[in-house]
């Protein structure tokens, strides 16, 4: 999720989908241009859909995700993770790639994806996506790593028992 620091500190001026945000603020201070800003409305996550303590939690101040995400999930050896947003051509598609870089099966509830472009969107649920992941109604989802869940219990079961004999 993106969330910048203090007067987009680190941030290019240069940067194209952000970096007007850190023009305008180098003008006119927090107070004032604070979009996407820790410490302001609108920067943190809305209590009902607060992670759980066993949630992988990223913040970034770049499109592409980098170690901030794909570290824990390494540590934790996650090997299936589901990815929902708001901006399907920019932050949902360069997640999706990144952790599909890192071998990880993807999942994409279509359902949990916006943009605010609807041909955009899509698009990149229709054309792009589906490369690096599946696309999925949220109820197929539901359904689909819910069986996977109990597979991977019943393997992991499996893989524990000694050999018979």
């Amino acid at each position: 999720m993106q969330r910048f620091a203090s007067g987009y500190a680190g941030l290019p001026h240069r940067h194209r989908p952000f970096g007007s945000l850190a023009r305008l603020n180098s003008r006119q201070g927090d107070s004032a241009v604070h979009w996407l800003m820790e410490g302001y409305e609108g920067s943190e996550i809305e209590p009902s859909l607060a992670p759980e303590t066993h949630d992988v939690m990223a913040w970034r101040q770049r499109l592409r995700p980098g170690g901030e995400l794909l570290e824990p999930l390494r540590q934790r050896g996650i090997s299936k993770v589901a990815v929902a947003g708001l901006k399907a051509g920019q932050s949902v598609l360069s997640v999706v790639q990144a952790l599909a870089d890192e071998g990880l099966l993807v999942y994409v509830p279509r359902e949990c994806v916006a943009d605010d472009d609807a041909g955009r969107r899509a698009a990149v649920l229709e054309h792009l996506l589906p490369q690096f992941g599946d696309v999925l109604g949220f109820e197929e989802f539901k359904r689909s790593i819910a069986e996977e869940m109990m597979m991977d219990a019943f393997v992991e079961t499996r893989s524990m028992q000694p050999p018979a004999g």
